[in-house]
């Protein structure tokens, strides 16, 4: 695979398992304010931003005294009291290491905003080894939409073909090959099937098992 000069990563269930936590909050806030959200949702949400999925429920399932605006400051509130117990998805940190060595450019496309990736970062002293990051407040469109990937390869400034994003998510895999890039799908989040009926390049179950892929491991 030395024809790929960058990886893109995603941030959360790539680098840090989050995604039950940021599920966890949402519950609780809907639960706040009565609103009754059907379990298929949040499997439809993965991978979106909190912003698409907190209006997509409000404008369901809430009244019209209901803000979405105040839904998603809960919702980010009850999370901040979650966040100190992230953990990295195993051997995220290592890879991260690892691919620093080896290819030209690392970047960081995510739906997470601007503070959750600085206190992940923080935490995991993972800033020395990226080179881009974007986040939700440059993003217009969210994930499946491929701005967000569009945005990161020009910031690269490489050609979307030298560059190979790791999503986790179907949303995430559909915003990427939108954007012209190929994917390593890690199975922390969907199932095996699942990624492969989203038509990800390539499906590993861990970062041991991508970085032998990519002749590194």
């Amino acid at each position: 695979m030395s024809l790929f000069q960058a990886l893109i990563f995603d941030l959360d269930g790539v680098i840090i398992d989050t995604e039950s936590l940021h599920a966890q909050a949402k519950r609780l806030a809907f639960e706040k304010y009565a609103l009754d959200v059907p379990e298929l949702w949040y499997q439809q949400f993965r991978g979106r931003s909190d912003q698409d999925m907190v209006e997509s429920v409000v404008a369901e399932f809430g009244d019209s005294a209901l803000s979405s605006a105040e839904v998603l400051a809960l919702k980010h509130e009850v999370f901040s009291t979650l966040h100190e117990n992230i953990m990295p998805v195993e051997g995220a940190v290592e890879f991260i290491q690892q691919a620093r060595q080896h290819f030209k450019q690392l970047a960081l496309t995510t739906s997470a905003t601007k503070q959750n990736q600085l206190f992940a970062f923080a935490k995991f002293g993972l800033q020395p080894y990226f080179d881009v990051v974007v986040t939700a407040e440059a993003i217009t469109h969210t994930k499946p939409h491929p701005e967000p990937y569009l945005k990161t390869v020009e910031k690269l400034g490489l050609p979307a073909a030298a560059c190979l994003v790791i999503e986790d998510s179907t949303n995430g895999i559909l915003s990427a090959q939108g954007a012209g890039c190929a994917v390593a799908a890690i199975t922390t989040s969907f199932s095996r099937e699942e990624l492969e009926a989203a038509q990800a390049d390539y499906i590993v179950h861990s970062f041991a098992e991508l970085a032998s892929l990519l002749g590194f491991g």
